[in-house]
């Protein structure tokens, strides 16, 4: 019934729309028809072991989170789906060249967003390469997970289980909040709620279960990544007073270049003093551009205001929830604005 009624939508679009959700469709079904139940791949001898050990892992995540989290981890990645490649999607990224502000592309049923999503990364190479001929900044990153926000039962599939208990206690976590609460055009909200639930979830999970990690393992991993964010929000706060200068174009474009340099300068220098770093190379390694550069903000952006919301919530989840959904009910605006004043109370 569900597909009867994304084909009746599908009817009333346009041509073009028809071909983005031509191919949404057809790589989505793909992938559901590959499913196989995890209890299966489990009972089979020629599992290897490391899969299955990932599978029963994350099995046990569902659980908690259902349990402990109060997140809808029922009929939801119990099938498995083996593939050989990096991503499951590949997830296309544009902005003006000389504007922070991001591309954003509205759907009937989830609003609009800021990616454009693809099963196949020549359609996602092709997609930027049209919208950079526009005159515009892209990017295009894989995706190892997505959530069809409750409408499908979503499988596990190889590049979601590779990687640490840890990590796929975060991942798992990240896209059953999708399945939770989900806010029509507003990209930052929901992705920096799903970034900060997911480390508190699985943090909680790691102590709740008992599993042995070094004593300073959380302290490390959070040193890295704002080590990081830094370096990503300077070289973001130089480009917004860059475009907001009204330079010429030819002298804005090489100053942004020169910015760009820059940060690649300042990640090679800071990871010479923190090693860890390394993890964040191939990011380094793209163009660094608004595009690329708007991602991180996407998924980072409001996280220090839902961290200072968890703390007036005293970490107990019905009441953190609730102050969520009261926030998620509030207009665009004020929303922000509530956020806004989250980070600016939490800082004084």
């Amino acid at each position: 019934m569900r597909w009867l009624a994304v084909i009746a939508v599908l009817a009333v679009l346009c041509g073009c729309q028809l071909g983005y959700y031509r191919q949404a469709i057809g790589g989505h079904w793909s992938l559901m028809a590959k499913r196989e139940p995890v209890d299966e791949v489990l009972a089979d001898p020629a599992t290897p072991d490391t899969l299955a050990r990932q599978l029963r892992v994350s099995q046990q995540v569902l659980r908690y989170a259902g349990d402990h989290l109060d997140l809808p981890a029922d009929h939801v990645y119990r099938q498995y789906v083996p593939l050989q490649r990096e991503a499951v999607v590949w997830n296309v990224l544009a902005a003006p060249r000389y504007s922070l502000t991001p591309k954003t592309w509205c759907y009937l049923m989830v609003g609009c967003v800021s990616y454009r999503g693809y099963f196949h990364r020549e359609a996602a190479d092709k997609q930027a390469g049209r919208l950079a001929e526009q005159g515009l900044d892209t990017w295009v990153g894989g995706a190892i997970a997505y959530s069809t926000l409750g409408w499908f039962d979503d499988p596990l599939t190889t590049p979601m289980l590779d990687r640490s208990e840890p990590a796929l206690a975060e991942l798992l976590i990240h896209e059953l909040l999708h399945r939770k609460l989900y806010i029509k055009n507003d990209t930052r909200f929901n992705e920096s709620l799903a970034t900060l639930v997911a480390r508190l979830g699985a943090q909680a999970y790691v102590t709740d279960t008992g599993m042995a990690l070094p004593a300073d393992y959380w302290a490390r991993r959070d040193a890295v990544h704002q080590a990081f964010l830094m370096l990503v929000r300077g070289a973001r706060d130089q480009l917004a007073a860059l475009y907001a200068s009204g330079l010429p174009e030819a002298q804005m474009a090489g100053r942004k270049t020169a910015i760009q340099q820059q940060l690649r300068d300042d990640f090679a220098a800071r990871r010479r003093q923190l090693p860890a770093l390394e993890a964040y190379q191939r990011f380094f390694d793209g163009p660094l551009n608004n595009a690329q550069l708007n991602g991180v903000s996407d998924y980072n952006g409001w996280v220090p205001a839902f961290r200072a919301l968890w703390q007036q919530c005293h970490g107990q989840w019905p009441t953190f929830w609730q102050q969520v959904e009261t926030l998620a009910a509030l207009p665009a605006e004020a929303r922000r604005v509530r956020l806004q004043g989250l980070i600016t109370a939490n800082d004084e």
